[in-house]
This record gives C-alpha cells, sequence and structure tokens, in this order.
C-alpha cells in the first residue's frame, strides 16, 4: 500500500472534521434563530461528514494488495489505541458520562475496518459492471428503507448484507477511481449545485434513516449518499482541473500546510472535541439569553476554538515519543 499522500483527500478530511465540531457545538444555540431558521437544523447538513471519512477510507485501502499481518499491526491499531487512551482517560477524569455513545464512529470504524482485508477481495476480483450492482442494491434499498422509515412501515426484507456502512466504503472508492466524461469545471459547478440542492433539502425535509441493525447513527439516507458523493466530486475536480481560483488557493503555502496538518490530526481531533464540548466547555460557559445573530456568532466562535485547541492538542501529542502512537495523529 503506498504513503503517498493526495491532496484533495486531506482538503475533504479537513472538511468533515469541521463539519463533526461545528453538528457537535450546536448544542450551545439551544432554540435560537435567525431569519426564522433554526440553527439547531445545520446538523442535518453537517451529516456529510462520516460518509466522507468511510469513502475516504475506502479510496485508501481497496484494491491494494493488503498483506493481512501488516494491516492489523500498523493501520488497525492506529484506530484502536487511540480509542481505548481517550476513553480511559475521560472515563476516569468523570468529563463525560456517555463516553461510549460520543465516540460511535470509532467503534463503528472498528467494524469497517475489520471489514477491509474481505470487501478488498471483493474490490479485486470484481470488474466495474459488478461494482455498480452492488451500489445499485445499496441505494435501491436505501431508498426502500427511507419510505418504510417515512411511512413507520415495518419490513421483513433482509437488506444487512447492502445497507451497511461498508456500503459507503465501496462507494467511495468506486467514485474516487470514476472517470466522468465531463470538462473538471462543468463537473465542479455541477457538483456544487448538487451539493446545495442536497443541502438544502435535508434542512427542509430533515428526514434520515438510523441502520438500527447494526446500532449506528450513521445517515444511509438517499439524499446523505449524494450529499456526500457530489462533496467528494466537487473537491476532487478542483484539484483535477488546477486551473481555477479555489485551488490556486488551496496551493497557497501556509494553507497548504495547515490542511496537511488538520488532515493529518484529524482523528485525534475527533476524540478530544467530544470532552471539550460535552464536558469541559458546560463548566466555564453558561446559557446565555441572546439574540438568533448572537447565537450565530457565539457558536462560530466555539466551532472554531475547539477546531483549532483539539488540533494543537492532537499535533503536540503527535510529536511526543511513545505518546505519539495514542495520539490520532498520522
Amino acid at each position: 500500500m503506498t504513503n503517498k499522500r493526495i491532496e484533495y483527500y486531506d482538503t475533504l478530511k479537513f472538511i468533515a472534521i469541521f463539519a463533526v465540531i461545528a453538528a457537535h457545538s450546536l448544542i450551545y444555540t439551544g432554540g435560537a434563530e435567525v431569519l426564522n431558521f433554526k440553527l439547531s437544523k445545520m446538523g442535518n447538513i453537517c451529516k456529510f461528514a462520516i460518509p466522507v471519512f468511510i469513502m475516504i477510507t475506502g479510496a485508501l485501502f481497496l484494491n491494494k494488495n493488503i498483506d493481512l499481518k501488516e494491516y492489523l499491526e500498523k493501520r488497525f491499531v492506529r484506530v484502536v489505541y487511540p480509542l481505548i487512551f481517550f476513553t480511559i482517560l475521560v472515563f476516569i477524569s468523570g468529563i463525560s458520562n456517555h463516553i461510549l455513545y460520543y465516540y460511535w464512529y470509532s467503534w463503528m470504524i472498528i467494524g469497517v475496518l475489520l471489514a477491509v482485508p474481505i470487501v478488498n477481495k471483493f474490490i479485486q476480483y470484481s470488474n466495474e459492471k459488478e461494482i455498480e450492482y452492488y451500489i445499485v442494491i445499496f441505494i435501491i434499498f436505501s431508498i426502500f428503507c427511507q419510505v418504510c422509515h417515512v411511512l413507520h412501515l415495518k419490513y421483513a426484507l433482509d437488506i444487512s448484507f447492502f445497507y451497511t456502512p461498508v456500503s459507503y466504503l465501496i462507494l467511495g472508492y468506486y467514485i474516487f477511481n470514476k472517470k466522468i466524461n465531463m470538462g473538471a469545471n462543468k463537473l465542479i459547478l455541477l457538483s456544487f449545485i448538487i451539493f446545495l440542492i442536497s443541502s438544502y433539502l435535508k434542512l427542509k425535509i430533515g428526514v434520515f434513516a438510523y441502520s438500527h441493525e447494526f446500532q449506528t447513527y450513521l445517515d444511509l439516507s438517499l439524499i446523505q449518499i449524494i450529499q456526500a458523493s457530489s462533496l467528494v466530486i466537487f473537491i476532487k475536480s478542483i484539484y483535477d482541473s488546477k486551473k481555477n481560483i479555489l485551488y490556486n488557493i488551496l496551493q497557497i503555502n501556509p494553507i497548504k500546510k495547515y490542511i496537511l496538518s488538520i488532515s493529518r490530526s484529524c482523528y485525534g481531533m475527533y476524540l478530544i472535541q467530544h470532552p471539550l464540548i460535552f464536558g469541559i466547555i458546560p463548566h466555564f460557559i453558561k446559557p446565555m439569553k441572546l439574540s438568533g445573530t448572537l447565537t450565530c456568532i457565539f457558536w462560530l466562535l466555539i466551532v472554531i476554538g475547539v477546531f483549532n485547541i483539539s488540533w494543537i492538542i492532537t499535533f503536540v501529542l503527535g510529536k511526543i515519543p511513545f505518546v505519539n502512537k495514542i495520539s490520532g495523529y498520522y
């Protein structure tokens, strides 16, 4: 497996971890509204973050020559060791009483990573049509489950093989490797429009389907699939084009280094931001009666603060010998 960094992976991870922290920080907005819009609904838009993380995992690990022993020793444990460390630390400190609930993504991704070597064989021995067949079934079951969810219908059809986080893994591999016959600049515009429309629909509709069979809060709805996929295509197309303002901005050296450092720190940031948002900050910041606009500004300041504090802590821990193994910094 190659260690070469791909820049649009880093940018997507930057956006995803920011979205995670933004969504969690919405607990400080209460029922505040701006122009008759409840700020708490922003969490629906931010749900693309976890699918994007899984899709990147699929692009990184699938269709590779995986040595099982090396994979488990070097790749898998990079997720497990930090999780164990922070879970024990938070539990002992008493910062949060719901740490297993808050770290649901880590427990889910452990299952996904355990499946990677198996799914990898499917990808290696499947042609494009067979992979597309799997994705089509995933989408059909997503629509089916969404309809049942909205109409409160029960069903006996077993869709557990397709309707899982692993499907995002396969979808990610497919999208990142699929050559779309369209100019990069047109693809940038189209994917951005689709992302905006799907985000708007998530705000207005606000329904999603949890995969209760796997005890995960991952959004597997059709709108979520479209939103996450369009964001991936949008960012990838920016880098593929290399002839646009956004690409030039992303290539500014300080910005490029900042994005890279955040990307390397994002797992540690994910683990640290939970006790910061749900445990530490509430001891210092009490609910205040503010206008909707001031509440929005207050929320953004918390997001930026937690984002950078968790990054600095992860970055520093990642530079300390031995401690770097459990820092979540790669």
